[in-house]
């Protein structure tokens, strides 16, 4: 294939994937995110990373970087300073980086969030489990191009559209009123190549999703779009590269 009519390069094909459970956290979301870049019809090297593994240097020459979720909460910065050190040099990152499209997820978004100077609050309600939920997008785009949508929520940290720094910063493309809550579910920078999805995209395996739907087609379905979301987030990174 021509190079010209082809994204793919050494260069373009690195992914940095950003590990943000704790080192004890069972989880196969992040096997889910490496199947997926690893499947995309844009093919990439992923290199997955636990955060406290995370070094400036490491992000030269990537061509995207996935912030992952965590068991561990955003809003627990505000009175525990140990916890927010750990994530300075993410924070830094999302700060300094204007080039190197950045896919945020769950509590990436609300790193995000937090960087740009947004309140992260914490819903009081029972532990939001992997539930399916519908959303609706203001408007599609790149990442996301269909307008109802079920996606996957596990969460009990989240943003309100009406914060300031967001509205300043960041595009807001959908919101969602869950369980009387006014949550932010994507947002796009109006300035950074940041996507900050509230939502995990990376549904996880058939076997380990939790029974919530028994509609089979809304659980496959949701699993689907996660997986296009991300797909679609690889070609972006693939064509801002070339």
């Amino acid at each position: 294939m021509n190079e010209d009519n082809s994204p793919r390069n050494e260069k373009a094909n690195k992914f940095l994937l950003i590990d943000n459970y704790s080192q004890s956290s069972q989880t196969d979301r992040i096997d889910r995110i490496e199947e997926i870049i690893k499947d995309c019809e844009v093919k990439g090297e992923v290199k997955s990373i636990h955060f406290t593994q995370l070094k400036p240097e490491l992000v030269k020459g990537c061509a995207g970087i996935i912030l992952s979720g965590s068991e561990l909460n955003v809003s627990e910065f505000y009175f525990n300073e140990k916890l927010k050190r750990k994530f300075k040099t993410q924070l830094d990152l999302i700060n300094n980086n204007y080039q190197i499209p950045i896919l945020a997820i769950c509590f990436g978004f609300h790193l995000v969030a937090y960087a740009h100077g947004a309140q992260v609050s914490r819903m009081r309600i029972p532990e939001l489990g992997g539930r399916i939920i519908f959303i609706l997008i203001k408007k599609t785009d790149e990442l996301i191009n269909q307008k109802n949508i079920p996606v996957n929520a596990h969460h009990l940290d989240y943003v309100l559209p009406n914060d300031s720094n967001i509205q300043r910063n960041f595009e807001i493309l959908c919101v969602s009123r869950t369980f009387g809550y006014n949550i932010v579910q994507y947002m796009k920078h109006i300035d950074k190549p940041i996507y900050a999805l509230q939502f995990h995209p990376e549904t996880h395996y058939l076997q380990n999703f939790p029974p919530i739907s028994t509609d089979e087609r809304i659980t496959n379905k949701t699993r689907m779009i996660g997986q296009e979301i991300i797909e679609n987030f690889i070609r972006v990174c693939s064509y801002n590269k070339k």
